[in-house]
């Protein structure tokens, strides 16, 4: 029967180190995005700064980032600053190669677990000195907890038994009313610092919320509310494990493309005035999804500003997205929808659809949660 355990996980450990053990690659990563015209203040967590480089050829290594090479990972956030109007247009393109030399660099530092998130120190006209000593990768892990100790009591002389162990009991009580004290400070102090990490999530930074669309280039954007939607489906606090552990899929709305032209052709109605105001033009919808399919946020993008109030609005009717798999397990993703006015339809309707991560093309199929999770 030992031999039969040891054999299991022997065979479990080897096929999960292709699922966890794979370094990603930047397409591959899915980030939340924040702007703020103020100076970006790390949060009350044990974090590293390294110094973010643009071009090719990797970061220079520092002794204190190598020592956390085998810490558990939790949040690693890009912060970078825009002063003028000129810097907005390369932005995807400097972040991909900051992104990119620090993978080179510190790949380990990119786990299963590991979250991203870029900040923009977005203050046109401001002072780009000022900005520039918060720039870089804050690299936030988890230190393990040290184990406390409890003193042994020195032996004594067999004549004077008794009396020591009178004094090593209440010795030994002192020292447990003592370690218990610590704990229970170091939880109150836990407590108070999830609480203002909790405060700091929801105070707004200027006209930003978390749930609101965000500006995005010099073009025109529309905000919107996403408090109000109501998902189909119950979401789930953790990612959902398939049947297999090579299952994948990309995400998809309803039943697929059919149905995600349906949403949108049901939900913006049109008059003939409307339709000529937005002939022609285009909008961009950004959508990231949590592992449950949820929307987290949303970012409409166009030159048409009807056009963006439309699908904005469009928007805050959507259900939730059947969420994309990767490795046998559900994964945050985001989804960028190119929407224009069709004539032969007389609506407006999806032009083209990419997917963050890069779904393989034998994971292109929208396999039902049932083929790929199984009944519950």
């Amino acid at each position: 029967m030992r031999i039969l355990k040891s054999f299991l996980v022997i065979t479990m450990f080897i096929i999960c180190i292709p699922v966890f053990g794979q370094v990603p690659v930047y397409d591959d990563l899915v980030f939340d995005e924040e702007e703020m015209k103020t100076v970006y203040k790390p949060l009350g967590k044990t974090f590293e700064v390294l110094k973010s480089k643009k071009g090719t050829g990797g970061m220079p290594k520092v002794a204190s980032a190598d020592a956390i090479k085998t810490a558990e990972i939790t949040e690693i956030i890009l912060v970078f600053s825009e002063t003028t109007e000129e810097a907005n247009l390369t932005r995807e393109e400097s972040n991909r190669e900051r992104w990119e030399n620090l993978l080179i660099t510190y790949p380990e530092f990119f786990q299963f677990i590991t979250t991203y998130k870029n900040i923009c120190q977005c203050n046109i006209g401001g002072d780009a000195e000022a900005l520039k000593p918060s720039q870089g990768f804050y690299i936030y892990y988890k230190v393990a907890a040290a184990k406390v100790e409890t003193p042994v009591a020195a032996k004594e002389e067999p004549k004077e038994v008794a009396k020591t162990e009178k004094k090593e009991t209440k010795e030994t009580k002192k020292t447990e009313e003592l370690i218990k004290e610590k704990k229970e400070d170091k939880k109150e102090v836990a407590k108070e610092v999830k609480k203002e990490e909790k405060t700091k999530q929801k105070e707004p930074e200027g006209k930003e919320e978390d749930l609101n669309a965000t500006t995005e280039g010099p073009k025109q954007t529309s905000s919107i509310e996403l408090s109000n939607t109501r998902p189909k489906k119950a979401g789930y606090n953790k990612p959902r494990k398939a049947k297999s552990l090579k299952a994948c899929r990309p995400p998809f709305y309803g039943t697929g493309d059919e149905d995600l032209n349906i949403f949108f052709k049901d939900n913006i109605t049109l008059t003939k005035k409307q339709r000529r105001q937005v002939k022609g033009d285009v909008s961009i919808l950004k959508l990231t999804l949590n592992f449950d399919g949820s929307i987290k946020k949303a970012v409409v993008n166009g030159a048409n500003t009807a056009l963006n109030d439309f699908v904005s609005l469009s928007v805050k009717s959507m259900d939730s997205w059947n969420p994309a798999v990767k490795g046998g397990y559900s994964v945050k993703s985001e989804v960028k929808i190119t929407l224009k006015y069709d004539k032969s339809t007389k609506s407006i309707k999806p032009q083209e659809v990419a997917i963050t991560p890069r779904p393989a093309p034998k994971c292109l199929e929208c396999k039902s949660d049932s083929e790929i999770f199984g009944s519950d």
